[in-house]
């Protein structure tokens, strides 16, 4: 049995929740986690103040869902890539090119990552990043452990070459944005650097 139809009513809070998402994270890649206010958000996205807060309790929570977002759309692209085995150094160069494709497409995505896990620890936004990017390396991880051990990288070392992997898509748009470096990088070339550090780890 279908579920039924969202209610107008319906449509217009999940409309209302996309646009203070886009905006939210639009405006944190612009202005700075910190810089970006509330308000600026909601004006951004043109509803009331008020609107933002009967999605969100606060600033942080907001800042938490959309990291979820984001974290749960990159696994998504990524967790395909397990499913089809493939030579060890092929894996491992997918498994980058994946990353470093998404981030592309999302220098917001990258920015907003790198400044959550920057925040001061303890707080909401700060643990939400440490706990999802922690489940997202725990998922790569796992995937190219095998990959890894054939390319004499220690099994139980794998987390750590994830957030190589990781860590260098997304520095690679964090720090290359106001440097205008990357945006226009031939999907070719990414597949080839996703290969050169395949390369490398297979290498020392």
């Amino acid at each position: 049995m279908s579920e039924p139809a969202p209610s107008p009513r319906q449509q217009r809070r999940r409309h209302a929740a996309r646009r203070l998402s886009e905006e939210g994270l639009r405006l944190i890649a612009a202005q700075g986690l910190a810089a970006a206010k509330v308000a600026d958000i909601t004006a951004a996205a043109g509803v009331g103040k008020g609107t933002f807060f009967t999605h969100w309790p606060s600033k942080d929570a907001f800042v938490a869902e959309l990291l979820d977002q984001v974290l749960t759309d990159l696994a998504r692209r990524v967790r395909p890539l397990g499913l089809n085995p493939t030579d060890a150094e092929s894996l491992v160069a997918d498994v980058a090119a994946v990353h470093l494709r998404y981030f592309q497409l999302r220098p917001e995505s990258a920015a907003l990552l790198n400044q959550a896990l920057a925040l001061e620890s303890g707080g909401e936004a700060h643990r939400a990043a440490v706990q999802r990017l922690g489940a997202h390396l725990d998922m790569v991880a796992e995937m190219i452990a095998p990959a890894t051990e054939q390319l004499g990288w220690p099994r139980e070392r794998s987390r750590e070459l994830a957030l190589a992997l990781i860590s260098t898509a997304s520095g690679f748009f964090w720090l290359g944005r106001p440097l205008e470096l990357g945006a226009d990088t031939p999907l070719e070339l990414l597949d080839r650097l996703g290969r050169a550090l395949a390369r490398g780890l297979a290498r020392y």
